[in-house]
């Protein structure tokens, strides 16, 4: 069954999501959705949604939801920080742990490309078990200021934008992607008690695979890294994403819903 939902951010913003739920049983494993850059609670090509409805059918709550600025959430997408949506993240985790059905024990995220590197932050990992990072975009930084080249970068310094398609992407964007370096939030992987499983495709042109195979060699026995071969960023084709879908599906029966 769905559900839909709001909660207000930090700033007041309203965020908008949508919930699947077992139709049988009292208590649930969640699994909490964080979306990519310029992506929404769907997905791309409803990857998420689809996600979500496979682990419905194995008694796993999914939550997905829009960053402020993004699909039916309110906001600017222009104003999108790396740091205002871990605290957007931060805000549907209060919520999610509010809800009677959710087992509290069994709280953990999903997140994909720019969303896997919300995932990672300190902020909220003493309520999540384990992690589930699809195509992990630690190099937001790089991504956005190598959008500033030749009269982009001109336009820039004169307006404090970068042009992303038909959006426009403040400044503060560049300044606070600065800030991060995801692999230092690595080292805070000791404070859960669970898994990480890292699924990338070895043609990602957005995310070079190897920034996963050091994901893996940090966290080392914590961590289970699948590549697919061939898959894009996206996992444009229904085998790509088969592949990547049947590693979240193992990953989670066997460390989320205890199957």
């Amino acid at each position: 069954m769905v559900e839909n939902f709001e909660v207000k951010n930090k700033d007041g913003i309203i965020l908008r999501g949508i919930i699947n739920k077992p139709t049988t049983g009292d208590k649930f494993p969640c699994v909490v959705f964080c979306h990519g850059f310029m992506g929404n609670k769907l997905g791309h090509n409803f990857m998420l949604v689809k996600i979500a409805r496979i682990l419905e059918k194995i008694g796993v709550v999914s939550v997905r939801f829009d960053f402020a600025g993004s699909g039916e959430s309110d906001g600017n997408f222009a104003n999108l920080t790396v740091s205002g949506e871990i605290e957007d993240c931060d805000s549907v985790l209060n919520y999610v742990n509010s809800i009677d059905y959710i087992d509290k024990s069994n709280m953990n995220i999903l997140g994909f490309s720019m969303g896997g590197a919300v995932a990672v932050a300190h902020n909220h990992l003493h309520v999540i078990r384990n992690l589930i990072l699809i195509s992990p975009a630690f190099n937001m930084c790089d991504i956005f200021i190598n959008e500033v080249r030749g009269s982009k970068l001109e336009k820039f310094l004169h307006t404090g934008y970068i042009e992303f398609e038909n959006n426009r992407l403040y400044k503060s964007a560049v300044e606070d992607a600065f800030n991060y370096n995801f692999f230092d939030y690595l080292k805070e992987m000791g404070k859960i008690d669970g898994k990480v499983l890292i699924v990338h495709g070895t043609e990602d042109e957005s995310v070079p695979p190897l920034y996963s195979e050091r994901i893996k060699k940090i966290l080392a026995d914590t961590a289970f890294l699948k590549f697919v071969p061939g898959a894009d960023h996206c996992y444009s084709s229904l085998a790509y994403f088969k592949q990547a879908a049947d590693s979240i599906v193992d990953f989670t029966k066997k460390y989320i819903a205890d199957i």
